[in-house]
């Protein structure tokens, strides 16, 4: 049995491809992160907007002394451009988008000289008890986030945005789908989330295209078409939503996942996510740049849009970084820099560089001074995350005593982990007779 081996710069230099369907079991497991960020983003982007809405709208009762009289009111009909703009205490009209798309559309209500949160949510009740679905709407906007010292209540809120949703309000259709897909305020119901989706993409709601493309995607296998919801996701970005963008530059089609690989396409819809701040979509872009996969090669641009994606604890993008300095690719050659980055992913969390940088370590290689004891830490933190190479590197420490006192009990235990998810190394290290002595023990 070997000691722990050295960073294997083969693989690791294999990050950098801008296809990866040679590995289909690390393609489904990029796939699956970039789909987490992505949805992470979407929902902290409609919290953030629609807090946002919140204060502008108390902002303006408090200042302005609003006094109409009808309840809500819409400027464009049953239609909606979920953006991420604010709402104004008398207005009749969405405001123009200033910023990345929301779930939350823009609707305007009115609110009345000196009436308070609870006076506000009673009447909207009784408007949207009366069959107003734009009351009902707002109604579950002011649940959602709590308006003006109203407590936020998320049963409170699915309610009426379901209420609102079967009045056919396309806002509330898309916030309901929302809510039913992440069990926001109540059990999860993804078919019901893809109902709902549909209805308010049918009737133009931006959002409501994204989310429904979205969801589609992500049920679907790589490599399975999805010819409507890649035309929503396309409808949606071409709007300007966040959401859509990234989903068509960083899953779409950078791993097939609904539509044929276009990296020329992912570089496209990439650069758009990317430039509205969205880390997953300036990792792909930049790896793009880097690379000229899809669009001519501009290593410093490439190099920018990774910095700034690490900058956001992205840790695709500081790998990508830490593998570009081992190699000299696109910046000088630096392997203090190279252990640097993996340090910082480990440490934001990434199990497959808390693996590497275990190894780093463990071998004393590549700049690295040898700490048995840290890396047999780091590959720990890794093995427990379920990270194979990290398994395999703490079953080895254990098997010949690096780091840790030698010890066939835990050794088999990492081996059988490693082998459980099909390493052929662990699957022959299980045969080892130290291994299976202690099998029978």
């Amino acid at each position: 049995m070997t000691r722990c081996p050295k960073l294997t710069m083969i693989i690791c230099s294999l990050m950098l491809a801008s296809q990866a369907h040679a590995d289909p079991a690390g393609d489904e497991s990029r796939r699956q992160s970039m789909m987490a960020d992505m949805r992470a983003s979407a929902t902290a982007n409609d919290r953030a907007n629609f807090d946002s809405q919140q204060r502008q709208q108390a902002d303006a009762a408090r200042y302005s002394g609003g006094s109409g009289s009808s309840g809500s009111s819409a400027g464009n009909g049953s239609g909606s451009n979920s953006s991420g703009s604010s709402y104004a205490g008398g207005g009749s009209g969405p405001s123009r988008s200033t910023g990345p798309q929301s779930i939350v559309a823009s609707y305007s209500f009115t609110i009345r000289r000196q009436e308070s949160p609870s006076a506000v949510a009673t009447r909207l009740e009784q408007e949207a008890g009366n069959g107003n679905a734009l009351s009902a709407y707002n109604l579950g906007r002011v649940y959602y986030t709590g308006f003006d010292g109203l407590a936020r209540n998320d049963v409170k809120a699915r309610q009426w945005f379901a209420k609102a949703a079967e009045l056919g309000q396309p806002g509330a259709q898309s916030q309901y789908g929302y809510m039913l897909h992440d069990a926001i305020g109540g059990g999860v119901d993804r078919a019901g989330a893809l109902q709902w989706t549909k209805k308010a993409a049918d009737q133009g709601d931006t959002y409501g295209e994204a989310l429904f493309g979205f969801y589609t995607i992500a049920a679907k296998p790589i490599d399975t078409p999805a010819p409507e919801a890649v035309k929503m996701l396309r409808r949606a970005a071409d709007k300007g939503d966040l959401l859509a963008q990234g989903t068509l530059g960083t899953i779409v089609y950078a791993l097939g996942n609904g539509a044929p690989e276009d990296m020329t396409q992912s570089a496209h819809y990439s650069a758009l996510a990317a430039a509205q701040g969205n880390a997953v979509a300036q990792t792909q872009y930049g790896r793009l740049l880097v690379t000229g996969g899809g669009i001519p090669k501009d290593e410093a641009a490439g190099l920018a849009q990774l910095r700034k994606a690490a900058a956001q604890n992205n840790t695709e993008a500081m790998i990508l970084l830490g593998t570009l300095a081992f190699t000299g690719q696109a910046m000088p050659q630096d392997n203090a820099a190279g252990a640097s980055w993996f340090k910082r992913a480990a440490d934001a969390g990434d199990a497959g560089a808390a693996g590497q940088y275990a190894q780093l370590l463990l071998g004393g290689n590549y700049g690295v001074t040898m700490d048995e004891a840290a890396g047999v830490r780091y590959a720990r933190i890794s093995a427990d995350k379920g990270n194979i190479n990290g398994q395999m590197t703490l079953a080895r420490c254990y098997y010949n005593g690096n780091g840790v006192a030698v010890d066939m009990k835990p050794a088999l235990f990492w081996f059988r982990k490693a082998a459980a998810q099909g390493d052929v190394d662990a699957k022959k290290a299980l045969a080892d007779p130290k291994m299976v002595e202690a099998a029978r023990g």
